[in-house]
């Protein structure tokens, strides 16, 4: 095991290790968004590259769009209604800004925080275990924070957090292991766990952790004392609120700390707590391991069949399987101080899985820097032990298999099948490569409409995104409290009901699509002043693509000429006034 107390030199080997660790996870990742790079370049370095890039879904879309509207002007939460905290939006409308509103510039925004975790990844790995964990944990938690299964080859906003959550991580473990900078390093601990609660709310548990391993750290390792335990509580603490402080600052000086407050205080908490589960749904004892799966019935026993997407764990299972016992031995084995707070960081995350009781499988990333950690070093130990034992021979060799197996499924699932069918096979996303189509064509029924807007009752914020149209609302974005609560009274959605339909009707946009049935007062709007458009059929109770009176037959004009005229896949929208996201740039 490395030297815990001293900082050695670092072999040439485990630089190499890294460098190859990140070239791999650069190119692995680029599978995704492959056919982009092929329309760019004519060529690309991937074994399969047919079709088009895998769309965005509805989060990605959702967050790319609230990034143009901020660069446009618009303010987040006064004009832009959001649940989250600010940072994750901040980091889409920087992205956008670099790359433009285009698919690739929101395929390329996670690359370096997945990056960062690879490498924080491999240094925690050296510096706890030796060169072979590291290098070993830099290349799981690359193929592990770009699972399909995962959303991970997506750009979901756990991959920030796991990179400030994991920095901070990296900054506690150095405050134990070098007492003379104990303070400076446990200041970056909570300026790291106040970013990763910028970007979502349930990381603040990370700041527990980080609280109870001060109390834990061992005093006076390497000859001085260190700081004492109420500074070093103070300085965690100073580190973390300081970075909340200037995100409200950045807030305060917009003019939208109340609607903020609203939209992550009051809407947040009850987007958590008030939603009832669907009448399909598992139990919550089960769901944990379950998570929001599966229309195949491909559940792990004894489970069974539901009706939701794919199981989360069926392309990593083998890890989180070896993960269980390696984290026993980190904790109860040849532990250490550095060890114990790896799995209680791990621990951690699998809390703020469970915590928004959403389950939504992008959820499952947040652990995956520990799990890659735990199951490294427990093999670099037993490595280091050789050929002593027979049980250490089989515990390798069985966590050896696990990798493997692992890798083999990885590449099997990801890498060799298509980018487009990625989010068909595993994320239920056959609906975003629709709305991909559905919202180019919106964008050249639209051209010369000057500046149009689109409404969208449900999620399908990628109509927004590749259209190009802008929301009549603030609301642009329908979770699941508002559905389930439109038509009836609740605290925190009925005054953004009386919103909304204000809104809709001060702005009329030329065009609403209902994926949710219309509540009665959505209905009623769209009855007095809306016709349906062939282009999405109108269901008995109200969805459908709605199409505004003094629009409706111009838009129905068009409707020939544009279907027979279906874009070749990966060739960009047709020339416009108005900007079309989604093309290449």
């Amino acid at each position: 095991m490395a030297n815990l107390a001293e900082r050695p030199e670092i072999p040439g080997r485990a630089i190499l290790g890294l460098v190859v660790a990140l070239a791999f996870t650069l190119w692995w990742r680029g599978h995704t968004f492959g056919p982009t790079i092929r329309d760019l370049l004519g060529f690309a370095p991937w074994p399969v590259v047919r079709g088009e890039s895998e769309p965005l879904d509805c989060d990605e879309a959702a967050y790319a769009y609230m990034g143009r509207r901020m660069l446009d002007g618009d303010r987040l939460y006064a004009d832009l209604s959001e649940n989250k905290p600010p940072l994750g939006y901040w980091i889409y409308e920087l992205a956008v800004a670099l790359g433009g509103p285009n698919e690739l510039a929101i395929r390329l925004l996670p690359i370096p925080f997945v990056l960062a975790t690879v490498a924080m990844t491999w240094w925690i790995g050296l510096r706890l275990g030796g060169t072979m964990a590291a290098v070993l944990s830099a290349v799981l938690v690359g193929l592990l924070s770009t699972d399909p299964y995962l959303y991970g080859n997506g750009a979901q906003l756990e991959q920030p957090i796991n990179c400030f959550a994991l920095a901070s991580l990296a900054a506690a473990i150095e405050a134990g292991l070098v007492p003379r900078r104990r303070g400076a390093w446990l200041l970056l601990a909570g300026i790291a766990v106040g970013l990763a609660t910028l970007v979502k709310q349930v990381a603040v548990l990370h700041l527990a952790v980080q609280g109870v391993a001060v109390m834990a750290m061992p005093r006076g390792a390497g000859g001085g004392r260190g700081a004492g335990t109420p500074r070093s509580l103070g300085l965690l603490m100073a580190g973390f609120a300081g970075t909340l402080a200037v995100a409200a600052a950045i807030l305060w000086a917009r003019g939208v700390m109340g609607a903020a407050a609203d939209d992550i205080i009051r809407h947040g908490r009850a987007l958590a707590t008030d939603i009832p589960p669907d009448p399909n749904a598992p139990s919550p004892l089960f769901r944990w391991l379950t998570g929001n799966a599966d229309p195949s019935g491909a559940l792990p026993p004894p489970f069974g069949s539901t009706d939701y997407l794919v199981w989360w764990g069926r392309g990593s299972w083998p890890i989180w399987l070896a993960a269980v016992p390696s984290m026993a031995w980190l904790t109860f084995g040849r532990s250490s101080f550095g060890r114990r707070l790896v799995v209680a960081w791990t621990a951690s995350c699998l809390v703020q899985v469970v915590a928004p009781g959403l389950y939504w499988a992008h959820y499952y990333l947040l652990p995956v820097p520990g799990l890659a950690l735990s199951v490294a070093l427990t093999m670099g130990d037993l490595a280091a032990v050789g050929w002593r034992t027979r049980r250490s021979i089989a515990a390798l060799a069985a966590l050896s298999a696990a990798v493997v197996g692992f890798s083999v499924i990885q590449a099997r699932d990801y890498l060799l099948v298509p980018p487009e069918e990625l989010t068909i096979r595993y994320k239920g996303g056959r609906q975003w490569v629709e709305l991909r189509k559905l919202g180019r064509l919106l964008a050249d029924r639209t051209d010369d409409w000057g500046d149009p807007k689109l409404h969208v009752w449900g999620w399908q914020s990628p109509l927004l995104f590749y259209s190009g149209l802008d929301s009549a609302s603030r609301h642009f974005f329908t979770n699941n409290l508002m559905r389930e609560f439109a038509d009836r009274s609740h605290p925190v959605v009925s005054p953004r009901i009386d919103e909304l339909m204000g809104d809709l009707g001060e702005h009329r946009p030329e065009i609403v699509l209902a994926a949710y049935p219309p509540f009665p007062a959505l209905r009623e709007f769209l009855g007095e002043g809306y016709l349906p458009s062939n282009l999405f059929p109108i269901a008995p109770d109200g969805r459908g693509l709605w199409v505004r009176k003094d629009r409706w037959a111009e838009f129905q004009f068009e409707a020939g000429r544009l279907s027979r005229s279906v874009r070749r896949p990966g060739s960009p929208p047709r020339g416009s006034p108005r900007s079309v996201p989604g093309a290449s740039p």
